[in-house]
């Protein structure tokens, strides 16, 4: 084998033992499934289907009904609103579908699909991290205060 050949098989070789790591994944997509296996009864058993992205940018009607049903604190939407009004945010809505196996309590493979939402301020998807992140309607510390409040009876 020539030389040229074994760096293409070396190069192959170090591609292929990174496609499992979350190299070639944006960071949203990382931070969304991070949160998903960590909801997961057994991550080691996750395998993504596939994943589909959305983003779209907010025009003033659809920021203020996103704060009206996120944000408890009207002073909080009020402050918001006047930064957008002033064109200080540009926020953007990112939505990540992802189809995945994984199995339930008896080993059992079972398709699932959960939707990833992040909302940036400046429409940097770069920015998401797993408190920022709602995974099928649910931040990680509301999933994690529904968990306790559920095994609590």
């Amino acid at each position: 084998m020539t030389q040229s050949a074994q760096r293409v098989v070396v190069a192959l070789s170090i591609l292929m033992a990174l496609s499992g790591c979350s190299f070639f994944n944006s960071k949203i997509v990382t931070v969304c499934e991070e949160t998903l296996k960590e909801r997961l009864r057994s991550p080691s058993g996750y395998q993504r289907i596939e994943i589909t992205r959305y983003e779209e940018k907010m025009d003033r009607s659809e920021y203020q009904a996103y704060l009206e049903a996120n944000e408890k604190l009207a002073e909080r939407r009020e402050f918001e609103m006047r930064w957008f009004d002033q064109g200080n945010k540009e926020p953007t809505l990112f939505e990540i579908y992802i189809n995945y196996d994984a199995p339930n309590a008896y080993g059992t493979l079972i398709r699932g699909l959960v939707s990833c939402e992040y909302l940036d301020d400046d429409g940097d998807k770069s920015n998401a991290d797993s408190y920022s992140v709602k995974v099928d309607g649910k931040t990680k510390t509301e999933w994690i205060v529904e968990q306790i409040r559920a095994s609590n009876g």
